[in-house]
Protein backbone atom coordinates (compact mmCIF):
# COMPACT_ATOMS: atom_id res chain seq x y z
CA UNK A 1 0.00 0.00 0.00
CA UNK A 2 0.85 3.50 -0.28
CA UNK A 3 0.74 6.56 1.42
CA UNK A 4 -0.53 8.94 -0.95
CA UNK A 5 -3.45 9.17 -2.91
CA UNK A 6 -3.47 7.08 -6.31
CA UNK A 7 -1.09 9.20 -9.36
CA UNK A 8 -0.43 7.62 -13.01
CA UNK A 9 2.85 9.18 -13.29
CA UNK A 10 4.56 7.29 -16.47
CA UNK A 11 3.94 7.48 -20.08
CA UNK A 12 3.11 3.62 -20.11
CA UNK A 13 0.55 3.62 -17.39
CA UNK A 14 -0.86 6.52 -18.81
CA UNK A 15 -1.34 4.49 -22.42
CA UNK A 16 -2.55 1.96 -20.31
CA UNK A 17 -5.16 3.79 -18.59
CA UNK A 18 -6.47 5.62 -21.70
CA UNK A 19 -6.35 2.35 -23.50
CA UNK A 20 -8.54 0.39 -20.98
CA UNK A 21 -11.08 3.20 -20.09
CA UNK A 22 -12.08 2.88 -24.16
CA UNK A 23 -12.37 -0.08 -24.08
CA UNK A 24 -14.57 -0.51 -20.98
CA UNK A 25 -16.89 2.26 -22.74
CA UNK A 26 -17.25 0.93 -25.58
CA UNK A 27 -17.81 -2.80 -24.09
CA UNK A 28 -20.12 -0.75 -22.14
CA UNK A 29 -22.06 1.01 -24.87
CA UNK A 30 -22.51 -2.24 -26.82
CA UNK A 31 -23.85 -3.71 -23.25
CA UNK A 32 -26.03 -1.25 -23.15
CA UNK A 33 -27.70 -1.90 -26.97
CA UNK A 34 -27.78 -5.19 -26.21
CA UNK A 35 -29.73 -4.59 -22.59
CA UNK A 36 -32.17 -2.63 -25.40
CA UNK A 37 -32.32 0.68 -24.36
CA UNK A 38 -33.39 2.84 -26.85
CA UNK A 39 -30.75 3.97 -29.47
CA UNK A 40 -31.35 7.66 -28.84
CA UNK A 41 -30.04 7.36 -25.40
CA UNK A 42 -26.70 5.13 -25.87
CA UNK A 43 -24.55 8.10 -26.94
CA UNK A 44 -25.71 10.25 -24.02
CA UNK A 45 -25.13 7.46 -21.69
CA UNK A 46 -21.58 6.93 -23.33
CA UNK A 47 -21.17 10.91 -23.06
CA UNK A 48 -21.37 10.65 -19.57
CA UNK A 49 -19.31 7.78 -19.27
CA UNK A 50 -16.41 9.73 -21.74
CA UNK A 51 -16.76 12.78 -19.30
CA UNK A 52 -15.83 10.31 -15.94
CA UNK A 53 -13.25 8.76 -18.11
CA UNK A 54 -11.75 12.38 -18.86
CA UNK A 55 -12.56 13.37 -15.40
CA UNK A 56 -10.55 10.82 -13.57
CA UNK A 57 -7.74 11.06 -15.60
CA UNK A 58 -7.34 14.48 -15.10
CA UNK A 59 -6.95 14.65 -11.32
CA UNK A 60 -4.78 11.35 -11.34
CA UNK A 61 -1.99 11.70 -14.20
CA UNK A 62 0.85 13.92 -13.36
CA UNK A 63 3.85 15.26 -14.99
CA UNK A 64 7.28 14.96 -14.55
CA UNK A 65 7.67 18.50 -12.39
CA UNK A 66 4.09 18.38 -11.22
CA UNK A 67 3.91 17.37 -7.10
CA UNK A 68 2.49 13.85 -6.91
CA UNK A 69 0.07 14.53 -3.37
CA UNK A 70 -1.36 17.26 -3.61
CA UNK A 71 -4.86 17.75 -5.90
CA UNK A 72 -4.53 19.67 -9.01
CA UNK A 73 -6.15 23.23 -9.59
CA UNK A 74 -9.53 22.70 -10.44
CA UNK A 75 -8.49 23.96 -13.66
CA UNK A 76 -5.65 22.14 -14.68
CA UNK A 77 -5.80 19.70 -17.13
CA UNK A 78 -2.54 18.78 -18.07
CA UNK A 79 1.07 19.23 -16.92
CA UNK A 80 2.11 21.65 -19.64
CA UNK A 81 0.12 23.58 -22.02
CA UNK A 82 1.15 21.66 -25.54
CA UNK A 83 -0.45 18.77 -24.42
CA UNK A 84 -3.96 20.56 -23.74
CA UNK A 85 -3.98 22.07 -27.11
CA UNK A 86 -3.16 19.21 -29.13
CA UNK A 87 -5.77 16.92 -26.86
CA UNK A 88 -8.49 19.78 -27.43
CA UNK A 89 -7.24 20.16 -31.05
CA UNK A 90 -8.32 15.82 -31.00
CA UNK A 91 -11.57 16.95 -29.16
CA UNK A 92 -12.76 19.43 -31.40
CA UNK A 93 -11.62 16.97 -34.82
CA UNK A 94 -13.92 14.58 -33.01
CA UNK A 95 -16.82 16.74 -31.82
CA UNK A 96 -16.95 18.17 -35.63
CA UNK A 97 -15.34 15.74 -38.17
CA UNK A 98 -15.71 12.24 -36.96
CA UNK A 99 -19.84 12.95 -35.91
CA UNK A 100 -20.87 14.92 -39.35
CA UNK A 101 -24.30 13.29 -39.52
CA UNK A 102 -26.11 14.03 -36.52
CA UNK A 103 -29.29 12.30 -36.23
CA UNK A 104 -31.05 13.54 -32.59
CA UNK A 105 -30.49 15.38 -29.87
CA UNK A 106 -28.59 12.72 -28.13
CA UNK A 107 -26.00 13.06 -30.85
CA UNK A 108 -25.82 16.76 -31.05
CA UNK A 109 -25.51 16.47 -26.98
CA UNK A 110 -22.18 14.06 -27.90
CA UNK A 111 -20.59 16.58 -29.94
CA UNK A 112 -21.00 19.47 -27.52
CA UNK A 113 -19.75 17.60 -24.92
CA UNK A 114 -17.05 16.83 -26.94
CA UNK A 115 -16.14 20.72 -27.98
CA UNK A 116 -16.72 21.23 -23.96
CA UNK A 117 -13.98 19.06 -23.31
CA UNK A 118 -11.81 20.45 -25.83
CA UNK A 119 -12.81 23.99 -24.37
CA UNK A 120 -11.92 22.92 -20.88
CA UNK A 121 -7.96 21.70 -22.55
CA UNK A 122 -7.57 24.65 -24.08
CA UNK A 123 -8.64 27.34 -21.13
CA UNK A 124 -6.26 24.82 -18.82
CA UNK A 125 -3.51 25.45 -21.49
CA UNK A 126 -3.95 29.16 -21.84
CA UNK A 127 -3.86 29.97 -17.88
CA UNK A 128 -0.66 27.75 -17.63
CA UNK A 129 0.55 30.23 -20.18
CA UNK A 130 -0.86 33.39 -18.72
CA UNK A 131 1.22 32.27 -15.60
CA UNK A 132 4.33 31.30 -16.87
CA UNK A 133 4.06 34.66 -18.41
CA UNK A 134 3.80 36.51 -15.45
CA UNK A 135 6.38 34.61 -13.93
CA UNK A 136 3.93 32.57 -11.67
CA UNK A 137 3.96 28.67 -10.84
CA UNK A 138 0.57 27.84 -11.15
CA UNK A 139 -1.28 26.07 -8.13
CA UNK A 140 -0.48 22.76 -7.17
CA UNK A 141 3.07 23.17 -9.17
CA UNK A 142 6.32 21.70 -8.17
CA UNK A 143 7.45 25.17 -6.81
CA UNK A 144 4.61 25.36 -4.10
CA UNK A 145 6.02 22.10 -2.62
CA UNK A 146 5.54 18.29 -2.05
CA UNK A 147 7.60 15.97 -4.41
CA UNK A 148 7.80 16.12 -7.87
CA UNK A 149 6.56 12.50 -9.29
CA UNK A 150 9.99 11.55 -11.07
CA UNK A 151 13.13 13.68 -10.71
Amino acid sequence: MTDGPFRITTAQAKVGYVVAASVIGILLTLLLFAFGLPDVVVPLVAAIGFVLMVGIGVRVFRGDDEPVAPPRAWWRMTARPFAGFLLAAYFVADGLLARPSVSSGFDVAGTVVMLLVAAAYAGSSVTLLVLRAQGRAPAGAFAAGGTPSRG
